[in-house]
């Protein structure tokens, strides 16, 4: 059994500035703040970052000190009392439990506090005022992480997910967890190299062009045996601040050289394809149409500009109102958020008809106005579920008490709590088989790819009005680094 004593913990927060709302710590508890021994109970035999680094320090006989897992729906800047409070709880773990010979930290890398730009950074620095800069931090980090100078400095490891849809969560615990390890046994001394570029990324599929051609000259890479990782991260353009463009890393055993004409090869050849970086996406009325007269279902509408899972609300109304107009029947729609329906339909109860004014309260300017219908609750539920499709397989959900009201073929999910509805689970619970729907419509941009392809017969993203367009010139950017692609002209 090793002697070594590693301190994991988990802040994680995807911040879209243009939501006007904080995130505060009753969204953390909404979703997930968990502190101590309960994190290795939690996350256990889950395919997360957390459970990657936990199966890794069983393996190695590592002695994991548990701190704290905090993690909120994507959304509005992080209040600072809640970074504090997160900050605090690290450092005192630090502090109460020496020695401590290393930390495992899963971070998002795109959050933004009220006040400052570069949250995972200054989580770092914080850390590291505490510790100094003998000790190993290692991090994982998200596909859409926006790579700033201070998260280099303060790291001795980034392991950024390499696809989109997540998948490869667990790998990234795992590799972040096994390369810590070999630090402590003084096998390897990382050097992390990054290349910023002058590029913003609507946040693209990995699996695809143009994003899997780069992603594989950094697979090709990391089989040098110098070569540490190597990583293309798409950075996240809704939060808008200086650093929300593309990066390269890679990262060495102790060849800083290498590592630079690594980042410098790989970012070359994306400038060179930066035109081929934009989404496009399909008009409303067309893409309804494409799905009701599709011959076989079901076809998934991905409503991508009400993504949760980017920030927004999860209560617009576009889709859903254009598909009554034009009478959709045999469809089933993941999520609207709206707390106040919740409440009717449960006090209307099973079977029974209520009146609604469903969604649209949080931004009517943008996402539409509530829809004024009546429809016939189907089911109450607690709004918990178990992930099963590939991405965070094992996690446990709990949106709080969930309907499901049919309005004349449309059968609409609505919950308090917003959540990227990205596991098919999530129609299941609430007693909807979606193989057996002719339409389906997600609030997600990507993540749901992983779990739906297999069962959709076609895809459609549609083109609405929201707070995440994937059409990124529709974004008021003032902070972001310029000149970038798509807003200007760049070389």
């Amino acid at each position: 059994m090793s002697s070594y004593r590693v301190l994991v913990a988990g802040f994680k927060h995807e911040t879209n500035t243009f939501i006007k709302q904080p995130t505060t710590m009753e969204d953390y508890k909404k979703r997930r703040l968990v502190y101590n021994d309960e994190i290795i109970r939690f996350f256990t035999g889950t395919k997360t970052e957390i459970g990657g680094f936990i199966d890794t320090a069983q393996k190695e006989g590592i002695t994991l000190i548990p701190s704290i897992a905090a993690d909120a729906c994507p959304g509005g800047r992080v209040e600072k009392k809640v970074f504090n409070h997160v900050r605090d709880a690290i450092i005192k773990t630090y502090k109460e439990n020496q020695p401590i010979n290393g930390i495992l930290l899963s971070l998002h890398g795109a959050m933004v506090l009220e006040g400052y730009p570069d949250g995972e950074g200054l989580l770092l620095e914080s850390i590291r005022q505490v510790t100094g800069y003998d000790l190993p931090i290692m991090v994982t980090l998200d596909l859409h992480a926006n790579i700033t100078e201070k998260m280099r400095f303060n790291s001795n490891g980034m392991f950024p997910f390499d696809h989109y849809p997540h998948v490869d969560m667990y790998e990234r615990g795992v590799e972040a967890a096994t390369n810590l390890f070999r630090m402590l046994r003084n096998e390897i001394k990382p050097v992390i190299c990054i290349k910023k570029l002058p590029i913003l990324n609507p946040c693209l599929e990995s699996g695809k062009p143009p994003h899997k051609p780069f992603l594989d000259m950094a697979l090709e890479w990391e089989k040098n045996p110098q070569v540490i990782s190597v990583s293309v991260v798409s950075g996240f353009p809704y939060a808008d601040i200086h650093d929300a463009t593309m990066t390269v890393i890679a990262q060495t055993n102790n060849d800083p050289e290498l590592a630079s004409q690594i980042t410098e090869e790989i970012g070359e050849a994306i400038i060179k394809k930066h035109k081929d970086f934009v989404k496009y996406t399909t008009p409303l009325e067309q893409a309804i149409r494409e799905a009701v007269e599709a011959p076989e279902g079901p076809v998934v509408i991905a409503d991508v500009s009400d993504n949760t899972g980017a920030g927004a609300p999860g209560d617009g109304t576009h889709v859903l109102r254009k598909m009554m107009e034009m009478n959709v029947k045999n469809a089933a729609f993941a999520l609207i958020t709206d707390s106040e329906t919740v409440e009717k339909a449960i006090e209307a109860g099973v079977g029974s008809s209520v009146k609604v004014s469903l969604g649209g309260k949080s931004m009517p300017e943008i996402l539409g106005d509530p829809i004024e219908a009546e429809g016939i609750v189907k089911t109450i539920t607690d709004g918990r579920f178990i992930n099963k499709g590939p991405m965070s397989r094992g996690l446990m959900n709990d949106i709080g008490p969930t309907v499901v009201i049919d309005f004349d073929g449309i059968e609409v999910i609505v919950s308090g709590r917003r959540i990227q509805p990205f596991d098919p689970e999530i129609f299941r619970r609430m007693g909807i088989e979606p193989l057996d729907k002719k339409v389906l419509v997600v609030k997600s941009m990507v993540h749901f790819r992983a779990a739906y392809t297999p069962l959709a017969k076609k895809i459609i993203d549609v083109d609405v009005p929201g707070p995440c367009p994937q059409n990124l010139r529709l974004l008021k950017l003032e902070n972001v680094r310029r000149p970038v692609f798509p807003l200007d002209e760049i070389e």
